[in-house]
Parts: C-alpha cells; sequence; structure tokens
C-alpha cells in the first residue's frame, strides 16, 4: 500500500476491470475510468473526511493521482496513432521526409499529440492564433486607460466590515499575504532575509500606473486588524477582484495586464510548469519525432 494513513482498511484503488454500480443510463463504457475514479475520490461530501483532512498527504495523493491519469492518457495516444489520423499532418512528414534526406538518415517513429491535449505545441499554437484574433478585433481604446478604471476592477485594500462583511471575511481569509520578513522569518517566500513576492507593499493613496509593469495598486494608510496572531493592514493584502472571491469563495489574485504582454500571460502562463531539462536518445541512422 502506498497510503497505509488515508486507507488503513486497504481498499482497492483503481484498476483497468473496475465496473460503473448501478448505471442510471446506458453508456457505450461500462467500466470506471481513471479520471471517474480519482474524480469521485476527490469529491467532497457530507461528514469526516480521512482523505481531505490529511494535508500536505492529501496533496501528494492528488499529485500522484494525476500524474498517474496523464501518464496512461499519454500511453493511450502513444498506442493509438492510427486512430488520430496522423497522416492528416501532411506537412510535418514531408518537413521529417525533407530533413532526413538532407541528413541521409531513414525517417524513423513519428508520435503526434492532438490539440485536444493541453500543453502540447498544438492548443499553443491554437491559442496564439485566438490570441491575435483578439488582439484585431479589441484596439487601444479597449484597455484599461486610467487609475479610475484599474480601482474599478482591482483592489489591493481591507473592505470595510460594515459594508460587506462577507468579502471582508473571504479577504482576511484568502487574500492576505504571509506575514512575512520581521514579523515571520520562516514564512515559505523568505528568500536570504526578503519576501520573494516584495511583501509588504507600501502605502499609496493613489494608484499609479506603469507601462511595462504591473501598477502600483492604492493601498491607504488604515488601522490595522487582527487576522490569527498577526495585526495586518493594506500592505499586506494580494490584489483581488471583489465580485469574484465574493462567487468563489477563494484565493484569486486579479492583476491588470494591458499591454501585448497579455497574450503571454493569458496563455503560456497557464502551461509553463516547473524548469526542467529535457533528454532525448536518438537512434543512429534514424529521425524520429516523439511530441510526447
Amino acid at each position: 500500500m502506498t497510503y497505509p494513513l488515508l486507507f488503513p482498511r486497504g481498499e482497492c484503488s483503481w484498476n483497468t476491470g473496475m465496473e460503473h454500480v448501478e448505471e442510471r443510463r446506458p453508456a457505450k463504457r461500462t467500466h470506471v475510468t481513471q479520471l471517474q475514479y480519482y474524480a469521485y475520490r476527490l469529491s467532497q461530501r457530507n461528514g469526516f473526511s480521512i482523505l481531505h483532512s490529511s494535508g500536505k498527504l492529501f496533496q501528494q495523493y492528488i499529485v500522484d493521482a494525476y500524474v498517474k491519469t496523464e501518464g496512461s492518457r499519454l500511453q493511450f495516444l502513444r498506442q493509438n496513432q492510427k486512430d488520430l489520423r496522423i497522416e492528416l499532418y501532411r506537412g510535418l512528414l514531408d518537413a521529417l521526409e525533407c530533413r532526413a534526406h538532407n541528413e541521409n538518415i531513414r525517417t524513423g517513429k513519428l508520435i503526434i499529440l492532438p490539440s485536444s491535449y493541453q500543453g502540447s505545441p498544438r492548443p499553443m499554437q491554437q491559442n496564439y492564433q485566438d490570441a491575435m484574433a483578439m488582439v484585431r478585433k479589441f484596439d487601444s481604446e479597449s484597455k484599461i486607460r486610467t487609475k479610475d478604471d484599474i480601482d474599478k476592477f482591482v483592489s489591493a485594500e481591507l473592505p470595510d466590515p460594515c459594508t460587506d462583511l462577507r468579502v471582508f471575511q473571504i479577504v482576511t481569509k484568502c487574500m492576505v499575504h504571509g506575514p512575512c520578513g520581521t514579523i515571520n522569518m520562516n514564512s515559505p517566500c523568505m528568500r536570504d532575509g526578503q519576501c520573494c513576492k516584495s511583501f509588504p507593499k507600501q502605502f499609496k493613496d493613489d494608484t499609479e500606473e506603469n507601462v511595462n509593469e504591473y501598477p502600483i495598486y492604492r493601498r491607504r494608510a488604515t488601522e490595522p486588524v487582527q487576522v490569527g496572531k498577526y495585526s495586518i493592514d493594506n500592505r499586506w493584502v494580494v490584489p483581488y477582484n471583489p465580485w469574484l472571491i465574493k462567487t468563489f469563495n477563494a484565493h484569486i489574485n486579479v492583476e491588470v495586464c494591458a499591454s501585448v504582454k497579455s497574450v503571454r500571460y493569458l496563455y503560456k502562463y497557464v502551461y509553463k510548469g516547473h524548469n526542467a531539462a529535457s533528454v532525448k536518445i536518438q537512434k543512429e541512422g534514424s529521425l524520429d519525432h516523439d511530441e510526447i
């Protein structure tokens, strides 16, 4: 067993023969997929759950579930290339054959990732095309242009609990950074005695625009409030949109990004992943193209 603390009775995990229970309607699939199994496991229900109360062990379980599910998807794509109709990628095939001919080697294996697999080159290219379409449609007049526009959508201050108690509760619970620095030197964001996110910020009476950087949001000097064992003021608030955090009741950092860099932020940023080095083993005399 990998997680004896989470499953002390030795419950079985997912397997390829796991069948659905009490199907309400006829379905083509009679067996539970790996994604369905982990979606069932991770669903929140009434009552106590050992799984959801296990802190970092639960986080590790989610990571393992994701890796196994993605690994199975990639293995399926590798073994079912004919069903993907890779012969339709004629331009890529011609380029590989031309390169192989110039290098006097033969064309080897061709493994394609379809556009339905997020994070692969094809959806990135499609996202780029969508982004360029938006850039053509929305001109400079569509941008957030003034500090009043910024303040309308983004706040970096503690709200008045008398005006909106719900937003105040969410901000103090989800949108306060740290605290770190001299208040808490053991905070995870500390690097060489400094906060890597540059908190606490400086007080600012008015929002200041920056062309190539994030705006400097308004953070007025108000009376601090007690959050847990720390006294917090506006310098520690992560920028947010009141409507979004009230709707989703979660940490949602909102930033104003109105330059052409917004395209990169929207698409590439969410798929960038961790820093990594790729190692490829290439058979001599053969040109392989493996996108997995």
